[in-house]
């Protein structure tokens, strides 16, 4: 394991500091191991190759021209990563992590979980809590998470775990298909485009449309099913010729039919016109009809 020292410069410096000198050792042992000296700027060292759950000394000094000035000493216990850290999906926006303490002989005063999405960028961090377990709520349905525990002890913060990945629970899309579009092309028949709903509200792998469409000068309300994520379903049929209607399309998951979209209307294609309607006859003179 590792640890990171960092430090101020001293005040007053009584001179001007050339660089430092980063020593450590295990309180069980007498010779202290010297590290590469650090420039007059770099003001952290990182201590690598340390034993878990072993007590060391930290000490650190700085330089003038004159010579060395005295060490400044601290006392640090390596500690592990919480053990067996586990998460289990309760719901589409809530999982619930568990741990076990690291094996340590330090005193744990809490512990820090961290989640983060994959796909997207819903991130966040618990407040530090006593127990070894919590409740995450909020999260995005159908996403992807990483989420890592660390202890926090003597105002330190201890080493995460390696991330573990949970996905969390589909559900009924949440927002609905959108720039839907209308063309009445063929005869009697209405095409329908439309976008898929954005990824953040699909809340799971979609699995077909409802396309639900009303003739607006009577209320006729119909209803058509589209199988598939295709976004260029099939036209609208059997539809009133020159017709204004009334489109809103939803999407569907395993879980169920969304929200449906705003209405879009629009007219079905022309076709042959009928037959004029013969209002009757007026005799104008004996050779014409009108």
């Amino acid at each position: 394991t590792s640890v990171v020292v960092s430090w101020m410069p001293p005040d007053p410096p009584n001179g001007i500091i050339t660089e430092y000198l980063v020593q450590y050792r295990r309180t069980d042992t007498s010779s202290y191991i010297s590290l590469p000296r650090n420039t007059a700027t770099e003001l952290t060292r990182t201590i690598t190759g340390l034993t878990l759950n072993t007590e060391y000394q930290i000490r650190v000094r700085a330089f003038t021209v004159v010579g060395a000035g005295p060490f400044v000493t601290l006392t640090y216990r390596t500690v592990g990563p919480p053990e067996n850290v586990m998460a289990t999906v309760l719901s589409p926006r809530r999982i619930r992590v568990t741990w076990e303490p690291p094996m340590t002989i330090v005193t744990i005063t809490g512990y820090t979980v961290v989640y983060n999405a994959v796909e997207l960028t819903d991130s966040g961090m618990v407040p530090m809590i006593t127990n070894t377990s919590t409740d995450i709520n909020g999260l995005e349905e159908f996403v992807t998470y990483q989420i890592t525990v660390n202890a926090e002890f003597g105002g330190t913060s201890g080493p995460s775990n390696v991330a573990i990945t949970i996905r969390t629970w589909s559900d009924v899309p949440s927002g609905p298909p959108n720039t839907i579009a209308l063309v009445g092309t063929d005869p009697a028949m209405l095409s329908v485009t439309y976008n898929r709903p954005v990824l953040r509200l699909r809340n799971g792998a979609l699995t077909g449309y409802v396309i639900r469409y009303t003739r607006v000068d009577t209320g006729e309300l119909q209803v058509m099913n589209v199988s598939g994520n295709d976004i260029t379903p099939p036209a609208i049929s059997g539809l009133v010729a020159y017709t204004n209607y009334s489109v809103e399309v939803a999407a569907v998951n395993i879980n169920g039919t969304g929200l449906f979209s705003d209405p879009v209307s629009g007219l079905s294609g022309q076709d042959v016109p009928n037959a004029p309607r013969l209002l009757g006859t007026v005799s104008i003179n004996s050779s014409s009809v009108t």
